[in-house]
């Protein structure tokens, strides 16, 4: 017996030595590991107190926001920025300890570890919000153990650097949220559309819910989903004592009111605006301040004009595009499909896409463009068309149109093959309207092949307003307002008339309208009037008004083709101009934006409108002031206004006067239903490729552009009073000043004389065409009086 307890305490003693050298062992291999570890870990922590990228902020000047430009959807929001409730939600989420831990979870960690050796329910991290934030900005996001122990080493030392509110709002700032968003106020405005401190309990939790499956529990993809781990958390919450048992109920209660997701680089309204800007900021400050500095760029645009100059292109180039006639079906049903298409619900027409059902089968909404089908075609007039069970006729022009329509023959196709006129069966884009008797109809919604742009100017401080580039930006992103240059035709007179007068030559001055010739290095020029016919001799003032190409012709004959151009320089052209006589049919590419300035120089008494700054290549001012997120001003552009006088003050309203005959009794008279003294002109380019109207009030001007991409016609006689004054009308009718209407201000040297418009003669008030005719001070003809001129002075 006693040698057994010898033995059994060697045994002991043997037993102890051996843990004793194992657990020193241990502890080496230990130490040694973590030296290891802790050699391979960041020493500069620096990353974690830099800011964070920052979306840049477009905003117009009414202080809407209108776009942001990012590579990280973020706005950076302070501690108390952010309610309680919503950091409440988020520790509960994720740490519920977080207040307590030392950086990581010992608790945590083995909960987890138990759990997921059992198998129940989904795998755990218990990676507390520390060790998250360390991820994010210091370790890659490998899943090995190694990578694990470097992110808990690497959040305690991070626990005693920054506290614990620190690293919240840090953690809260960074955190991806889904669909793009970077933080939670960022988060906020995207499902939310409202600021991170008007969030409730039940959106702040779900926001907290986002963090660990972002897309799998959006709500703007599973809403249901979303909502379990919404309660999840709310019922967290009230675990962890945040809120009590009848907040948790009501806040699981409460409806979700989302906005629509949105697109990465996202243009919220004026996108061919945003786009020009965003283009001028990158050149400015670099694309990675854009992208990443929270810029804050304050704009001219005017969000109201906006939205009426988008109204006004697309509604003008569906009306045009219905006008210049119906192009083709977008497919044909047998009897059998058209059966069946009658058979089911309406079907939205969405262009580049296929038909989706619609919402309701005994529905159709108005406003939204619907895929129909010829269901009947009577002998004398009309055509019917199913849209869905429902069967209603085309308006009477559509009708008269699609009943015209062949289609092509193929190029290379037999003599045998002609076209084929419209089929029952065939199908067409259209959309509900009411016809003059409030009876529904229908009428052909096709896209328009043909573009349009629009620039809305403020002429005394040369800010625009409003820009449209094109018919649609998702379909196309060239801005036809500012990087297309297109022949001008004869909106161009109007510098070729202001040089004339600038050599003398006065309103009430005959010119003659007959056929002209010029020899030229190519041969014999012989242009001609728009119509074929000739008026002979008559005023300045009504030769303008008729846009007559050849006294346009005679006037740069006689001042010389040089100071044409210098006179377009001088009042704000850039682009290319030829040394040709030709220049005064308007054969020059100009850009609307470039007319546009020089049509606001004659409306602001002869200033030339700047650019941006010294280093934009186009005029007018686009952005007032950009600063940082914090309010600091980096650039202020609000003083920059138009100052160079670049012709005289009475010149310019010499021009103004002739512009306004055009309105009056010329090419541009459809804009006299505005209802305010205007001043404008008119311009057609070679075989309707172009159709270009500027016209302008004494508050407010505005240019559109019709034309087609690849340059063909537009079609038959669209000219700019056809095609581009009705977008500008309907615009000025929706944007313009609803004041009583104020004249353009005469400048103190120009003196008013009576005289009949056409003959040139003095007239007395009440004659025929009697009218107050400007002239400059020293320029009046002899035979007005003195007296007259002094009788006649406002």
């Amino acid at each position: 017996m006693q040698q057994f307890r010898g033995y059994a305490l060697a045994f002991a003693r043997s037993l102890g030595l051996l843990i004793l050298y194992f657990g020193f062992a241990g502890a080496g291999f230990a130490f040694y590991g973590y030296r290891v570890i802790a050699a391979e870990l960041p020493e500069n922590l620096q990353p974690l107190r830099e800011p964070p990228s920052k979306a840049t902020l477009i905003f117009s000047a009414d202080g809407e926001l209108v776009g942001e430009f990012y590579l990280q959807n973020r706005i950076v929001v302070g501690f108390e920025q952010i309610p309680a409730h919503v950091r409440q939600a988020f520790v509960s989420a994720e740490d519920g300890r977080f207040w307590e831990h030392p950086g990581f979870d010992p608790l945590g960690i083995a909960r987890a570890a138990i759990s997921n050796y059992r198998g129940t329910g989904s795998k755990q991290g218990a990676s507390t919000i520390t060790q998250q934030l360390t991820r994010m900005l210091l370790l890659s996001q490998d899943r090995t153990y190694y990578r694990k122990m470097k992110e808990l080493l690497l959040s305690t030392r991070v626990e005693r650097q920054l506290s614990k509110r620190t690293i919240l709002e840090m953690y809260l700032n960074r955190v991806y949220l889904g669909h793009g968003s970077y933080g939670i106020q960022a988060a906020s405005n995207d499902y939310f559309g409202k600021d991170v401190g008007e969030l409730s309990i039940a959106e702040a939790a779900m926001l907290a819910g986002l963090v660990q499956r972002p897309t799998a529990y959006s709500p703007l993809r599973n809403l249901e989903l979303a909502k379990g781990r919404q309660h999840y958390v709310i019922d967290r919450m009230h675990i962890d004592g945040h809120i009590s048992a009848s907040t948790a109920e009501a806040a699981k209660a409460e409806a979700t009111t989302l906005i629509a997701d949105r697109l990465p680089l996202n243009h919220l309204a004026a996108p061919y605006f945003v786009e020009h800007v965003r283009r001028w900021a990158q050149s400015e400050f670099g694309q990675e301040r854009l992208y990443d500095g929270g810029l804050r760029i304050f704009t001219t645009l005017d969000t109201r004009m906006q939205n009426s100059a988008e109204a006004a292109v697309r509604d003008g180039l569906e009306a045009l595009d219905r006008r210049i006639g119906f192009r083709t079906p977008l497919g044909h049903l047998e009897p059998s499909q058209l059966a069946a298409f009658q058979s089911s619900a309406p079907s939205p027409y969405l262009p580049g896409f296929e038909s989706v059902p619609g919402s309701a089968k005994d529905t159709i909404l108005g406003g939204i463009r619907y895929v129909g089908a010829v269901v009947e075609i009577p002998k004398r007039r009309g055509v019917l068309v199913a849209v869905g069970p429902h069967v209603l006729p085309m308006q009477a022009d559509d009708a008269r149109r699609l009943r015209s329509w062949r289609s092509e023959v193929a190029e290379g196709a037999p003599p045998s093959q002609s076209s084929a006129p419209l089929q029952v069966g065939d199908q067409l884009p259209i959309q509900l309207t009411q016809d003059k008797s409030g009876e529904d109809v229908l009428m052909l919604a096709q896209s328009p092949d043909v573009q349009a742009a629009m620039v809305v100017m403020e002429p005394a401080s040369g800010a625009v307003r409003a820009l449209v580039g094109g018919y649609d930006f998702r379909d196309s992103q060239f801005n036809r307002a500012t990087q297309a240059r297109r022949q001008i035709g004869s909106a161009f007179k109007p510098i070729i008339y202001a040089t004339a007068m600038s050599k003398g030559l006065t309103h009430l001055d005959h010119v003659l309208d007959t056929p002209v010739a010029v020899k030229t290095a190519g041969g014999v020029w012989a242009p001609k009037n728009y119509d074929g016919k000739y008026l002979g001799s008559i005023t300045l003032r009504t030769a303008l008004a008729k846009s007559l190409n050849t006294v346009s012709v005679r006037l740069v004959l006689s001042t010389g083709v040089d100071a044409i151009i210098s006179m377009a320089r001088r009042l704000g052209i850039r682009a290319p101009l030829p040394r040709h006589v030709s220049i005064a049919l308007g054969t020059p590419d100009i850009s609307l934006i470039e007319i546009v300035s020089v049509y606001s120089a004659f409306a602001n008494g002869g200033k030339r409108i700047p650019s941006q700054d010294e280093g934009s290549r186009l005029p007018g001012r686009f952005v007032e002031r950009v600063t940082t997120d914090g309010g600091e001003v980096l650039a202020d552009y609000r003083e920059r206004l138009p100052t160079e006088q670049a012709i005289p003050k009475s010149l310019a309203y010499l021009v103004v006067d002739l512009m306004k005959a055009v309105v009056e009794r010329g090419t541009g008279k459809k804009a006299q239903g505005l209802g305010w003294p205007a001043a404008g002109k008119t311009g057609t380019s070679t075989e309707w490729r172009d159709a270009w109207f500027v016209g302008y009030t004494s508050q407010l001007l505005a240019g559109v552009w019709v034309g087609r991409d690849n340059f063909t016609g537009i079609g038959t006689r669209a000219t700019g009073g056809s095609a581009a004054l009705p977008i500008w009308l309907q615009f000025m009718q929706a944007s313009h000043p609803k004041t009583a209407p104020i004249d353009f201000a005469i400048p103190v040297d120009v003196i008013l004389v009576r005289a009949n418009e056409l003959t040139g003669m003095p007239a007395a008030p009440g004659a025929a065409n009697s009218r107050l005719v400007p002239f400059a001070r020293g320029t009046v003809p002899g035979r007005f009086s003195v007296d007259r001129e002094r009788f006649s002075r406002p």
